[in-house]
């Protein structure tokens, strides 16, 4: 199952630089609006989720920025998600009028809160594995 979600953002008056184009770190505040929703999308809040114990901390992130957007521009986000075992990878793209403008990812381990240790969430968190277990099959790259 391709899993993905789309949602429109408007550029704030706070998000852009002196240039008036959008500074490239809210770009990451984005992509984690758009996997907020995608998990939603899924039947699994964030909130709920890390309220069950189970947190979601970034391992790695990155973007390309192709074009820039301004303030007031209205664009739209794709999250599409992979799952493995032990890690979560969500994949971007910021697009306005059918035009790439960025693409990134972050991938995300999962931890138990209290002790933040690397776990197997099909084996920890069933009932959350459940919901991401028809997603595409992730494998993380060894560090």
């Amino acid at each position: 199952m391709e899993a993905s979600c789309r949602i429109r953002l408007r550029v704030r008056y706070g998000e852009a630089d002196r240039m008036g184009i959008a500074y490239y770190a809210n770009y990451f505040d984005w992509f984690t609006e758009g996997r907020t929703e995608l998990l939603r999308q899924l039947g699994g809040e964030y909130r709920r989720i890390e309220d069950d114990g189970l947190l979601l901390p970034v391992l790695r992130t990155g973007a390309r920025y192709l074009r820039p957007c301004r303030y007031d521009d209205v664009v739209e986000l794709e999250t599409t998600a992979r799952v493995s075992p032990t890690r979560l990878r969500f994949d971007y793209r910021l697009e306005m009028e059918g035009s790439l403008l960025a693409e990134g990812f972050t991938e995300h381990a999962y931890v138990r809160k209290g002790d933040m240790r690397p776990l197997n969430a099909r084996r920890a968190f069933p009932e959350v594995y459940a919901l991401l277990a028809d997603l595409p099959a992730y494998t993380p790259s060894p560090d």
